[in-house]
């Protein structure tokens, strides 16, 4: 195998977990949270396996006999990658640094975290894909094949010594279940969908005395159960998640899942009747407001409750369950589904709307 061969191969797991972090980004940005125990991760899988292991392999070897070849360290191609590589250093250090602040000092701005961590990462793309068009087909081109003996020899001294610590196993397993855990996703949805429910809380406690209610909020609160929850939440778990643990051999008759398919039957019930009682209810009738105000609470009440069984009980079973890799093909699948509902423009318009409902 030819040393750039060996390090494309270590690119594969970098862009396995730059999309993993793509995906902490975009819960930051999201939820205005970050979840501590992933980023560590992260930050972990970013020091360690790319600082201490795949970039000495490059710097110290691959640019080493560049070099040696006629390419300067100090201009041109070669200078941008060494340049790249202390921009990666200072980048992860800014990021350990308010990792450090966020723990010592209380809560610092999420939005700083995000932006930090966005843009090591599309270092990180914009590197990778640099040096696998360009720096090493010109690698290939200017070494000899002694050259290409000796850094292949140098390369397997440096990974006898990873595989020795246990480094190269630890950071591939790593590797792929930081990028491999779809129902991260649906916990993130689930924050969403707990903002919102905490304002058809709050609209209940507020027109259950006074016997009226402003139209726009529920219909705002209703736009946002059908078509995020019932339209783009739900179809990730009963038609991906669900389908893919019954493929495994959890039945969809009896047990958990079962109980969670007769959840979304029962919310899906519950949201249209709501839809139905709202009509009424905007003609003042007490009875007709009583009536929805109780469809709604009992939706709150049941939604929460389902919410709570999947996070503690569903997702906990799911990585036992599955393999590795029907997690991937279900985080491909998600990241499709997702991905499609930003460019059609629902993901911001309703992760936009939840916030703003969560404010009132």
């Amino acid at each position: 195998m030819r040393p750039t061969e060996t390090l494309s191969r270590e690119h594969v797991l970098l862009i396995l977990v730059t999309k993993a972090a793509e995906q902490e980004v975009r819960y930051m940005r999201d939820t205005g949270e970050y979840r501590r125990e992933e980023i560590g991760q992260l930050v972990d899988f970013f020091e360690f396996f790319t600082e201490a292991c795949h970039d000495p392999k490059e710097e110290n070897l691959l640019f080493a006999r560049l070099c040696k070849r006629g390419l300067s360290a100090d201009t041109g191609i070669l200078a941008q990658f060494y340049r790249d590589h202390h921009e990666f250093t200072t980048r992860l250090r800014t990021i350990e640094h308010w990792l450090r602040k966020d723990k010592k000092d209380g809560p610092q701005d999420v939005a700083e975290l995000a932006e930090q961590l966005d843009a090591y990462l599309n270092l990180m793309r914009s590197h990778v894909a640099r040096e696998e068009d360009h720096l090493f087909t010109l690698a290939n081109g200017l070494l000899t094949d002694e050259d290409q003996e000796e850094l292949a020899n140098g390369f397997d001294r440096v990974e006898s010594e990873e595989v020795a610590e246990g480094i190269q196993e630890k950071y591939s397993e790593l590797a792929h279940l930081l990028a491999g855990r779809p129902t991260e996703t649906l916990q993130k949805e689930h924050k969403i969908c707990s903002l919102v429910l905490d304002a058809a809380q709050r609209e209940v406690d507020t027109i259950r005395p006074i016997g009226h209610f402003e139209v726009e909020n529920l219909d705002r609160l209703i736009d946002f159960f059908g078509f995020f929850t019932r339209e783009c939440h739900e179809p990730k778990e009963a038609q991906l998640l669900f389908s893919k643990l019954a493929q495994r051999g959890v039945s969809s008759d009896v047990g958990l899942l079962a109980e969670m398919k007769v959840a979304h039957e029962d919310l899906g019930k519950r949201l249209e009747s709501m839809e139905g009682l709202l009509p009424k209810a905007r003609s003042g009738g007490r009875k007709a407001v009583t009536a929805f105000l109780d469809e709604m609470q009992a939706y709150i009440d049941r939604m929460r409750a389902h919410m709570m069984k999947e996070d503690t009980d569903l997702f906990p079973m799911v990585s036992h369950v599955l393999t590795q890799r029907d997690h991937e093909e279900l985080a491909r699948a998600f990241e499709s589904m997702e991905w499609q509902e930003i460019l059609e423009g629902v993901h911001d318009k309703y992760f936009d709307l939840a916030h703003r409902l969560a404010v009132k």
